[in-house]
């Protein structure tokens, strides 16, 4: 439990930070996911790439055309699979030395060990480096290259190193071959001179120095290629030097992405994101990352990846392994828990079953008076509902603002006060029934609540109210309504305040009740004869049927 609250509190703080510096972790972390999903169709495009280099070689007989596609080919493997790379600049060499072209086969060479040096084949890339002639490099353009690849090799040696007097030898080495790339013409400018620049001042601990040189080097590279996928991972560890936990995140995420993107399976950025992942606690999302990055080193067939990754899956089993064993504890508590609520639940449904018995002779002689109430209660809900729904319609197709708040304000407290109404007449209603009940009085109480004219004055009532009250608020209603039918067709009101049936059905349509049902419910008719109703008043309009409930839902607008 201490742990959980660990890893929650440090996902709180990285949450917090990032969101700060403006960036958000979880939805590059998504960016990601969606990436790692799609990894199929990266593969299939690399692999298309692939097979048509593959296909123009085996109809080519010309051995610089043949080299090209073999170097072409090799470009595709190198971040891809390490032995197909090591196959395929292999046979650049031999077709160069056919050539006779001793530069061209030199350069492959460098890129042979350089291949090694990244597959975790020191000793190889070693004999690869030692079986050339130095003398010869030094007098090519591959003299550069040259010093580049040693330094890398020293630099890989001096990284993985674990015994500290070598580690020493292979960094001076490094930092030997690194100084001497400058004296092969190498531009300021070039990324290769940058990169020297940024890792001299990575080595020294000066962070900041570092980035300077990064911002140059991101300049120069199209974001989501290969390249910014190199450029963002050392932007990482700039920024870890730093200790600002939420860049370096970014960076390693964003590098991880490209490489996903770019079906490039020598994932060292998607294992160092799962180390950090697992030291914040998100064991779910760093054990598919180094899972992920696992079936990737099996791709590119390198036992370096593979030794990097065993430890942090080592360690991600192991915090599984904690985690089940926690959560086997709380589930071993919960069922003690779950037991004793059972044994409880048990007690309290023997005793609520004893006082229902009790209980059920009360209820019969309620019953009739609860029905009543009920009903009363339902018509009043339903009164409040349609009355709501008015004001709701009214509030939205009113587009005069002056307008809609007098009608609101007219509205609410006519709704108010025949609420108020109500809530008085169902209290003298209990009590009337309370008394009936208390006097044991059955006779009496069943003739109250058979007798019908309670409710045919409160329903003579509401319609009273409801006239009164939408003739308040449209006074014209009616004028314009018959204007909108032929002569003939025109209504006349029995007196005037009141309006009849057909009248109150348009002026619900004009409230915004247009349903059949609801309006009969209302009224207390047929769905079939409201619809009648409807039907005839739309067949005397002036103008065309099929707008005219439109028309009138645009009185008084």
């Amino acid at each position: 439990m201490k742990d959980l609250t660990l890893s929650a509190a440090l996902l709180l703080l990285f949450t917090v930070q990032a969101l700060a510096g403006g960036i958000d972790l979880e939805q590059e972390y998504r960016k990601l996911d969606i990436a790692i999903g799609q990894t199929n169709r990266y593969v299939e495009q690399r692999e298309a790439r692939i097979d048509k280099f593959k296909t123009a070689l085996g109809v080519s007989d010309d051995p610089k055309v043949q080299y090209e596609l073999c170097h072409s080919l090799y470009k595709e493997y190198h971040p891809y699979m390490s032995d197909s790379a090591i196959h395929y600049i292999g046979r650049c060499i031999t077709l160069a030395e056919a050539m006779g072209d001793d530069e061209r086969a030199d350069e492959c060479r460098l890129q042979l060990a350089h291949q090694c040096t990244e597959s975790g084949m020191y000793h190889e890339a070693m004999d690869v480096l030692n079986s050339l002639d130095e003398l010869r490099i030094n007098a090519s353009s591959n003299r550069r290259r040259y010093y580049s690849t040693l330094a890398h090799l020293y630099g890989e040696l001096g990284y993985y190193c674990k015994v500290p007097q070598l580690q020493g030898n292979y960094s001076a080495q490094h930092n030997h071959y690194n100084s001497l790339i400058g004296t092969a013409g190498i531009s300021s400018n070039d990324d290769e001179f940058l990169q020297m620049k940024e890792v001299e001042r990575f080595a020294a601990g000066d962070g900041e120095g570092a980035l300077r040189y990064s911002d140059q080097r991101l300049k120069q590279v199209k974001k989501g290629s290969h390249e910014y996928a190199i450029v963002a991972f050392y932007r990482y560890l700039d920024y870890s030097l730093l200790g600002d936990s939420v860049q370096s995140r970014y960076w390693v995420t964003q590098s991880a992405l490209s490489d996903v993107e770019n079906a490039v399976m020598d994932q060292g950025a998607m294992w160092e994101l799962a180390n950090k992942l697992m030291a914040d606690g998100d064991i779910d999302r760093a054990y598919r990352y180094i899972h992920f990055a696992w079936q990737c080193a099996n791709r590119f067939n390198t036992v370096k990846r593979n030794n990097q990754i065993s430890p942090v899956l080592t360690a991600i089993s192991d915090n599984y392994e904690a985690s089940l064993k926690r959560a086997n504890r709380l589930l071993q508590a919960l069922v003690v828990v779950s037991s004793l609520l059972a044994a409880l639940l048990t007690v309290i449904l023997f005793y609520s079953n004893s006082q229902r018995k009790k209980l059920a002779r009360a209820r019969n002689e309620l019953s009739v008076s609860n029905r009543q109430l009920a009903q009363l209660n339902s018509q009043l809900s339903n009164l409040n509902s349609q009355l709501s729904e008015t004001n709701q319609a009214l509030g939205e197709s009113n587009q005069a603002l002056g307008e809609s708040n007098r009608v609101k304000d007219e509205y609410v407290g006519r709704f108010i006060h025949l609420c108020s109404f109500y809530i008085d007449r169902l209290d003298e209603l209990r009590k009337q029934v309370n008394k009936m009940v208390k006097g044991k009085d059955l006779n009496a109480l069943h003739r109250f609540t058979s007798d019908s004219e309670l409710r045919d004055k409160n329903l003579a009532e509401l319609y009273e109210m409801f006239d009164s009250t939408f003739l308040h608020l449209f006074p014209n209603f009616v004028d314009d309504f018959n204007a909108l039918l032929r002569p003939e067709a025109r209504v006349t009101l029995p007196e005037r305040g009141t309006l009849n049936t057909d009248v109150r059905i348009f002026a619900l349509i004009r409230l915004g009740i247009e349903d059949s049902s609801r309006i009969a419910e209302f009224l207390h008719y047929s769905v079939n004869t409201i619809y009648n109703y409807r039907a005839k008043i739309k067949n005397g309009a002036l103008g065309d049927r099929d707008t005219f409930e439109a028309q009138v839902k645009a009185i008084g607008m």
